[in-house]
């Protein structure tokens, strides 16, 4: 399938993603130089009840998107999961612990700088998606990545009725194992997606 990405820049302006834009754009200027890809324009503030949290932006990010339609491993295992979970996107948003496009040759974890960096970009993600019930963090760095927001934001997400669910990364080592063990991974996933979706009250496609 071959996405429009110029199409998809028109629309960064529309209701359903307007402050997600404007907040990739603020991050952008307090970090002169540095790259933070917008997300794709068919998820929606207003509906967005799941976060689907990854570590840092992955080569198919080239695009100038964080997108479910980008050219790499983790984006296609995405499209897989939305469509075996049968989950509008529209109900789900992307985002990055650390949002900014990492330097080439970048160890695969972040460092504790770099998930430090990420923590207010990610409060004032969820102010914008304010009706989130659930968060899934993909990978490990994701997870600790949470872990070192409650603490240093003294809030518990759960208090504020969000479930966190531990998934895999979708894309690198997580999947370098045999085709079989793959399909269970991907299995997982979507269950924990078909959670969430149940516990938001999601309709399924």
């Amino acid at each position: 399938m071959t996405v429009d990405w110029d199409e998809k820049k028109a629309l960064l302006q529309e209701p359903n993603i307007a402050q997600v834009t404007q907040l990739c754009d603020d991050l952008m200027e307090k970090k002169p130089g540095s790259t933070v890809p917008y997300i794709d324009p068919v998820h929606d503030e207003d509906e967005c009840r799941i976060v689907s949290l990854q570590v840092s932006p992955g080569k198919g990010t080239e695009s100038g998107f964080v997108s479910h339609n980008n050219d790499d491993e983790a984006a296609r295992r995405a499209t897989q999961i939305y469509e075996l979970a049968e989950l509008d996107p529209r109900y789900v948003m992307p985002w990055n612990a650390y949002p900014w496009v990492r330097e080439t040759g970048s160890p695969s974890a972040l460092s504790v700088q770099e998930k430090t960096d990420g923590l207010r970009p990610f409060r004032q993600f969820l102010k914008i998606n304010s009706r989130v019930s659930a968060i899934i963090a993909h990978g490990t760095d994701a997870s600790t990545f949470l872990t070192l927001y409650e603490k240093t934001y003294h809030s518990s997400l759960k208090n504020s009725g969000i479930k966190i669910y531990k998934a895999t990364a979708l894309g690198g080592r997580a999947f370098a194992v045999s085709e079989a063990k793959q399909e269970e991974i991907l299995t997982r996933n979507v269950d924990i997606y078909k959670d969430a979706m149940q516990r938001a009250g999601i309709q399924h496609l």
